[in-house]
């Protein structure tokens, strides 16, 4: 049998060697390409910024809900100061004495003297056994024993009365005193302040204060920023309000708690600004920021949406309260910052950590 043999020229082989070579390409993705495929895109949706018109701020002063100006009720000389100003202090804790030499000396004369009627009482009711004595004489010791007795009790209040201790943990804001000092009782000797909470007071127009609606403390946008500290806001709570308007200025004061802050000291008399919503825009269904319904979804009876990190742009779930109401758009009243990034759609298949990337058309 005779074989036939083949010549390729060059062009055929050039053909031959792209047509491979295309076919393998189109078999065999990039990782990158891969990569893409399984990173799942979402419309992205940036937290609208509040309007500045929204809220009304006022200068307010910072006060303590436990502040207390020690002094002593008796007089004397200031013998011992055991505490500096700022100090921490427990309560119980011995803050400062008076020297106790007169005290001592009265208590220990009172002391003898209540002894002494004492007795003369005793030995009066065992005579009135024996009727040796009349119940007049023994009614007029038993009175003796008593007024001695009394000034025994004033005797030992006074020596305690004489040193000052902390009714309560706290710090002490204040020393008005030295060592050395001629006290007079009822002088204010040490400020203390406890741990009972920070207030802010504001004073509202009657204009203001006519259209303010009760505010759920659970959900409350208020909030406050220290003349010290102008980059941190401070959640507030309000408290109550005076219905007494002051006769000067014909303003109503407010007055809000809040807790402190880790890093930042707080003390009475500090000068801030408190911001709140204006109850007339409230009143006119202002909206501070709403997410579509789209944005939405429910586990039970929690809301949350999935927002995103845009630094490595996975989601992580977040819980939010939103106000009551009706349409494609619902008001977030908590749980979401302005600026933060959420996913407007497609939520329902995403879950916690799942990185996504932004959709386009």
């Amino acid at each position: 049998m005779q074989i036939k043999s083949f010549y390729f020229g060059p062009l055929a082989l050039t053909i031959i060697t792209v047509f491979l070579l295309t076919a393998c390409d189109s078999k065999t993705p990039t990782s990158e390409n891969k990569t893409d495929s399984l990173i799942r895109p979402a419309k992205l949706l940036e937290v609208g910024h509040r309007k500045s018109d929204d809220y009304l701020s006022y200068p307010a002063v910072i006060k303590s809900q436990q502040l207390s100006v020690l002094s002593f009720t008796v007089s004397g000389t200031l013998k011992e100061l055991l505490v500096v100003e700022a100090q921490k202090v427990q309560q119980g804790d011995i803050l400062a004495k008076l020297g106790q030499q007169d005290l001592q000396t009265k208590l220990k004369s009172a002391r003898s003297q209540f002894d002494n009627a004492n007795a003369e009482y005793q030995r009066a009711v065992r005579l009135m056994e024996g009727d040796a004595i009349s119940r007049s004489d023994l009614e007029q010791r038993l009175s003796e024993r008593d007024v001695k007795k009394a000034q025994l009790e004033s005797a030992e209040k006074a020596v305690q009365d004489a040193v000052l201790i902390a009714p309560y943990a706290g710090n002490i804001a204040k020393i008005s005193i030295q060592t050395q000092q001629a006290v007079q009782a009822g002088e204010p000797a040490i400020s203390i302040l406890g741990s009972g909470g920070l207030e802010a007071s504001i004073n509202l127009p009657s204009s203001i204060l006519a259209l303010a609606q009760k505010e759920d403390n659970s959900v409350s946008s208020s909030y406050l920023i220290l003349d010290v500290a102008a980059d941190r806001r401070i959640p507030v709570q309000f408290k109550e309000a005076s219905l007494e308007a002051d006769t000067a200025s014909q303003t109503y004061e407010i007055t809000f708690t809040f807790d402190a802050v880790d890093g930042l000291n707080i003390f009475p008399g500090m000068n801030a600004t408190v911001w709140f919503k204006d109850p007339s825009t409230l009143a006119a269904g202002s909206l501070e920021a709403s997410v579509p319904l789209t944005a939405l979804m429910t586990d039970g009876d929690q809301k949350y949406v999935w927002v995103v990190d845009l630094q490595s742009m996975v989601v992580t779930r977040r819980n939010v309260t939103l106000e009551e109401g009706v349409g494609l758009e619902l008001n977030v009243s908590s749980g979401l910052e302005v600026g933060e990034t959420i996913v407007a759609a497609g939520v329902a298949s995403l879950s916690e950590g799942m990185k996504i990337r932004p959709w386009s058309k």
